[in-house]
């Protein structure tokens, strides 16, 4: 097993390193790490903005641990307070929580300057729940009872890194890459550029370490060191951290070009799947006697998704789409009276967003003559070069099958924007409820079709949505002596039924955002095809209320996304875009 995985790493090592010969190959331009942020800037007062650097709520002891670091620039040119507003966190379930500022926040900022203020609160809670938006609040002590002014909100729904143990490669903080690909580490202002380029287990007498190489370069033009960050290796559920090699600074000049190394031990060999990139976060609490008390987090930035180059996607059958698929019929967990068909997998671009969306969808027909129980599979897929990707499936399904009856049931991938989907293996499992692992249930050859949608027609199986006409108008709406501006988006629609399936209330959406010049998100809606206030035939008219901004903009885009709710936040692929003119 040794030999065979140090011939792994071997092949790993050789591919990198000739398409280095010449210099290092990029994948991709890597974005600029100083301009990197969670949410983009949002205005605060006349003069400071503020954007989320990180965002964190992961288990500790005692409960979970909530943390966030906040950028705050001055626009002014003259120094400003920084506000005494309260940071309040909402989770997704509806409740609020005050989060603790942290002893050495900044209580000026300088012209044209850029701080970074910590937040962080413990909360005793057994449940997991997840964080949908942040509020400042702005408090009135001096009326009774105080007065209570919302000042800023900002989403930040499927944006938390929820630990190392529960992260995938759909986490919104932490971008995907591949093993080979040269990356920039998110929110680090650095220019430097990493490439993973050998990967080698050997044995010690305290047992097996895996050792990690790093190839740094520098672009810019000056000194440069590089910054403080942690590794780690994951192996199905399984952590491993990892341990810089190189104890002090390693410096490179302008072009330079140098390696740093991290080493993973364990006490067996380990296949790892996937390497985390991580940077620390750290916050000052004051302790009972007046004393600071150092708190440090880490925050996950990059999934390193790595190759099994011993795997053969040839050695699947080819499938096509719309035929039952060949399941296993000793599982135990799965009717024999399951019909399972992939009615659809495409591949999409995210602009801005560092990544593709893949989306399959399957129906599942009983074609027996009694209910039978939804399995809970989970879906895969692997590249050709042998990288895995793991989908999500939307949040909640029917429990239940009843007799000849379509159900459709989706998943998400997150994967790098190198994938072009043209050959891959689709991998469906169930996990064993007596334990950790799972047994695999069908696997197929498979191609991610190009995306079948245009300017103005939408494929959201089984729909499919033609756009007949489009209109965006503000209002303006006088209270008080204020001039406050609302949207209405007035959309002409043919919806029409692919095939007879069942859809229920957790069916893709449609998600239409508002974006002014600059890019800026400045408000947001989603309509479901099914319940109250659903899509219809003919015209649908769409308020916009909940705006973050207090100004007329024109003109604006307008951007049309299939959004669904999955156990890791939200997934979306963008449709199509439309521009004021």
């Amino acid at each position: 097993m040794r030999k065979q995985w140090k011939k792994t790493a071997a092949i790993v090592v050789l591919s990198v390193s000739l398409a280095a010969t010449g210099g290092a190959v990029f994948a991709a331009t890597p974005p600029a790490a100083a301009s990197w942020s969670l949410t983009g800037s949002y205005a605060l007062t006349e003069v400071l903005s503020v954007d989320v650097k990180s965002l964190v709520n992961e288990r500790i002891d005692g409960g979970s641990r909530i943390g966030t670091v906040i950028r705050m620039t001055n626009q002014g040119d003259r120094n400003a307070r920084v506000p005494d507003y309260e940071l309040r966190v909402e989770t997704g379930d509806g409740l609020v929580y005050t989060l603790q500022p942290s002893g050495t926040n900044a209580r000026t900022v300088q012209p044209k300057e850029t701080v970074e203020l910590s937040y962080i609160l413990q909360v005793d809670r057994q449940d997991s729940f997840t964080l949908s938006a942040l509020h400042w609040i702005d408090i009135d002590w001096y009326v009774y009872p105080k007065a209570e002014t919302k000042v800023l909100s900002l989403p930040v729904e499927g944006l938390e890194w929820t630990g190392s143990s529960s992260s995938s490669m759909n986490e919104g903080q932490a971008a995907v890459t591949k093993w080979g690909d040269s990356f920039s580490i998110p929110s680090l202002a650095s220019p430097l550029v990493y490439t993973p380029v050998k990967l080698e287990t050997d044995t010690t007498p305290e047992g097996y370490v895996t050792l990690v190489t790093l190839l740094v370069e520098n672009p810019g033009e000056r000194v440069e060191t590089v910054p403080d960050f942690e590794l780690e290796g994951l192996a199905g559920s399984a952590v491993y951290p990892a341990g810089r090699v190189e104890q002090q600074p390693v410096t490179l000049s302008p072009k330079d070009k140098k390696y740093i190394h991290y080493s993973i031990p364990s006490n067996s060999e380990v296949a790892f799947q996937t390497l985390n990139v991580l940077t620390n976060e750290s916050y000052v609490q004051v302790g009972e006697q007046g004393q600071p008390v150092p708190v440090q987090y880490q925050v996950g930035r990059l999934h390193i998704a790595l190759p099994d180059l011993n795997w053969s996607l040839y050695s699947l059958d080819e499938y096509t789409l719309g035929d039952p698929m060949v399941l296993d019929t000793l599982n135990a967990h799965i009717s024999k009276d399951l019909e399972l068909s992939m009615v659809e997998l495409s591949m999409h671009e995210n602009e801005g967003e560092g990544y593709k969306t893949a989306i399959a969808k399957f129906t599942m027909k009983n074609t027996g003559d009694r209910p039978i129980a939804v399995p809970p599979l989970e879906a895969e897929l692997r590249s050709n070069g042998g990288y895995t990707y793991g989908g999500v499936r939307q949040a909640t399904t029917a429990e239940q099958l009843m007799p000849n009856l379509n159900y459709v049931v989706s998943y998400f991938f997150a994967v790098p924007d190198t994938e072009d989907g043209s050959l891959m293996a689709l991998s469906l499992s169930e996990r064993q409820t007596t334990g950790a692992f799972k047994t695999s249930v069908a696997s197929y050859r498979v191609a991610a079709g190009v995306e079948e949608s245009t300017d103005t027609i939408l494929q959201l199986y089984p729909y499919q949505v033609a756009i007949e006409d489009w209109h965006l108008r503000a209002t303006t709406n006088l209270m008080q002596g204020f001039a406050t501006f609302s949207y209405q988006l007035n959309l002409d629609l043919d919806i029409t039924i692919q095939d007879k399936v069942v859809v229920d209330q957790h069916f893709s959406n449609l998600k239409i955002e508002l974006l002014d010049q600059t890019n800026r998100l400045i408000a947001t809606e989603t309509r479901s095809f099914v319940g109250m206030n659903r899509l219809v035939d003919g015209l649908n008219k769409i308020d916009f209320t909940n705006l973050v901004t207090e100004q007329h903009q024109f003109p604006l885009t307008i951007k049309i996304y299939e959004s669904m709710e999955t156990p890791s936040g939200e997934a979306k692929r963008l449709l199509t875009t439309f521009t004021q003119r």
